[in-house]
Protein backbone atom coordinates (compact mmCIF):
# COMPACT_ATOMS: atom_id res chain seq x y z
CA UNK A 1 0.00 0.00 0.00
CA UNK A 2 1.29 3.41 -0.94
CA UNK A 3 1.84 5.50 2.23
CA UNK A 4 0.26 8.55 0.58
CA UNK A 5 -3.12 6.76 0.45
CA UNK A 6 -2.90 4.95 3.79
CA UNK A 7 -5.58 5.71 6.35
CA UNK A 8 -4.85 5.83 10.05
CA UNK A 9 -7.47 4.03 12.13
CA UNK A 10 -7.88 4.38 15.87
CA UNK A 11 -9.68 1.54 17.61
CA UNK A 12 -11.33 1.67 21.00
CA UNK A 13 -10.97 -1.31 23.32
CA UNK A 14 -14.05 -1.54 25.58
CA UNK A 15 -12.25 -4.07 27.79
CA UNK A 16 -9.47 -1.62 28.66
CA UNK A 17 -11.30 -0.07 31.61
CA UNK A 18 -11.84 3.60 32.42
CA UNK A 19 -9.41 6.26 31.31
CA UNK A 20 -7.15 7.90 33.85
CA UNK A 21 -8.70 11.13 35.18
CA UNK A 22 -6.82 14.23 34.13
CA UNK A 23 -8.24 16.60 36.72
CA UNK A 24 -9.82 16.65 40.15
CA UNK A 25 -13.42 17.20 39.08
CA UNK A 26 -15.98 14.72 40.30
CA UNK A 27 -19.62 14.02 39.67
CA UNK A 28 -21.95 16.13 41.81
CA UNK A 29 -23.74 14.30 44.58
CA UNK A 30 -27.16 13.00 43.67
CA UNK A 31 -29.96 14.75 45.60
CA UNK A 32 -31.86 12.63 48.14
CA UNK A 33 -35.15 13.64 46.51
CA UNK A 34 -36.75 16.14 44.19
CA UNK A 35 -38.54 18.22 46.81
CA UNK A 36 -38.02 21.90 46.01
CA UNK A 37 -36.34 21.13 42.68
CA UNK A 38 -36.65 23.00 39.41
CA UNK A 39 -36.41 20.43 36.62
CA UNK A 40 -34.88 21.14 33.23
CA UNK A 41 -36.91 19.30 30.58
CA UNK A 42 -35.00 19.00 27.30
CA UNK A 43 -36.59 17.52 24.16
CA UNK A 44 -34.93 17.07 20.78
CA UNK A 45 -38.10 18.01 18.90
CA UNK A 46 -38.46 14.76 16.95
CA UNK A 47 -41.73 12.88 16.92
CA UNK A 48 -43.63 13.30 20.15
CA UNK A 49 -40.55 14.00 22.29
CA UNK A 50 -41.95 17.29 23.61
CA UNK A 51 -45.26 15.70 24.59
CA UNK A 52 -43.43 12.76 26.18
CA UNK A 53 -41.18 15.04 28.24
CA UNK A 54 -44.20 17.08 29.37
CA UNK A 55 -45.95 13.85 30.45
CA UNK A 56 -42.81 12.74 32.31
CA UNK A 57 -42.69 16.08 34.12
CA UNK A 58 -46.36 15.72 35.13
CA UNK A 59 -45.60 12.26 36.57
CA UNK A 60 -42.69 13.66 38.59
CA UNK A 61 -44.83 16.53 39.91
CA UNK A 62 -47.49 14.06 40.97
CA UNK A 63 -45.01 12.19 43.22
CA UNK A 64 -42.64 14.97 44.35
CA UNK A 65 -42.84 18.56 45.59
CA UNK A 66 -41.22 20.01 42.44
CA UNK A 67 -41.49 23.78 42.23
CA UNK A 68 -41.04 24.39 38.51
CA UNK A 69 -39.65 23.51 35.12
CA UNK A 70 -37.42 25.03 32.49
CA UNK A 71 -38.55 23.56 29.17
CA UNK A 72 -36.16 23.52 26.21
CA UNK A 73 -36.64 22.14 22.69
CA UNK A 74 -33.32 21.77 20.89
CA UNK A 75 -33.11 23.05 17.30
CA UNK A 76 -31.83 19.69 16.04
CA UNK A 77 -31.23 16.18 17.32
CA UNK A 78 -27.49 16.39 16.79
CA UNK A 79 -26.69 19.61 18.62
CA UNK A 80 -26.61 20.88 22.16
CA UNK A 81 -29.25 23.37 23.33
CA UNK A 82 -28.86 26.94 22.09
CA UNK A 83 -26.44 29.00 24.25
CA UNK A 84 -29.29 30.98 25.87
CA UNK A 85 -31.17 27.76 26.68
CA UNK A 86 -27.98 26.17 28.04
CA UNK A 87 -27.45 29.21 30.26
CA UNK A 88 -31.03 28.87 31.59
CA UNK A 89 -30.56 25.15 32.23
CA UNK A 90 -27.29 25.60 34.10
CA UNK A 91 -28.37 28.62 36.14
CA UNK A 92 -32.08 28.06 36.85
CA UNK A 93 -32.45 24.31 37.37
CA UNK A 94 -31.57 21.77 40.03
CA UNK A 95 -31.22 19.01 37.43
CA UNK A 96 -32.24 18.27 33.86
CA UNK A 97 -33.75 15.34 32.00
CA UNK A 98 -33.20 14.94 28.25
CA UNK A 99 -35.52 12.95 26.01
CA UNK A 100 -35.09 11.68 22.50
CA UNK A 101 -37.93 11.16 20.05
CA UNK A 102 -37.90 9.46 16.74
Amino acid sequence: MDKSTATKLIGLDPTGGPLERRDERSMPKRPAGLSGAVIGVVANGLGLSTEFMDALYEELVRDEDIVGAVRVVKPSVSVAPEPADWARLTSETTLAVAGFGG
